[in-house]
């Protein structure tokens, strides 16, 4: 279903350089203990080296969802703003998800519920930002092609 959805939104095939892990609650808690994480992301496309996702397995809707967040983090080189890298992972997810809804990939057109992000001051703040370039009109994919050319940044100041 991930090289499904990838073709649709890219007509192009999966990449080579990615690699994607669906783990058991107790392989995944081995690389994080931190209990509401359920994706992660190892990008190493700056290096020309195979990127890692690692996902907690759950519904098909979830795990699809998660998918496409971390895709999010590692088709591209990861941005100097952490702020910026959440909010391009937050506009592909949001995309990756159209696309699954709109050519209802693995029959998930009805079944995809959106997580409200992490209240950490980084994954919300992000998510937030993205919202509120949507509904000012901006289009998705505008959105995520602007973070990455930093064309569009959060602008916040440090913690």
């Amino acid at each position: 279903f991930v090289e499904e959805a990838f073709a649709e939104m890219f007509e192009n095939n999966f990449p080579d350089d990615i690699k994607i892990s669906v783990l058991e609650e107790e392989r995944f808690r081995k690389l994080t203990n931190n209990q509401s994480t359920i994706g992660l992301s190892i990008n190493r496309r700056k290096l020309g080296l195979l990127s890692e996702i690692f996902v907690l397995k759950g519904s098909l809707g979830q795990v699809m969802l998660t998918i496409g967040h971390e895709l999010g983090h590692v088709l591209t080189e990861t941005l100097d703003n952490p702020h910026d890298e959440e909010a391009k992972a937050y506009a592909f997810s949001l995309m990756w998800m159209k696309v699954i809804q709109e050519k209802n990939i693995a029959n998930l057109r009805e079944a995809i519920v959106l997580n409200n992000p992490a209240e950490n001051g980084l994954h919300n703040v992000a998510f937030n930002f993205v919202e509120r370039l949507i509904k000012s009109g901006r289009a998705l994919g505008e959105v995520y092609l602007g973070l990455i050319k930093s064309t569009i940044n959060i602008n916040i100041e440090p913690f």
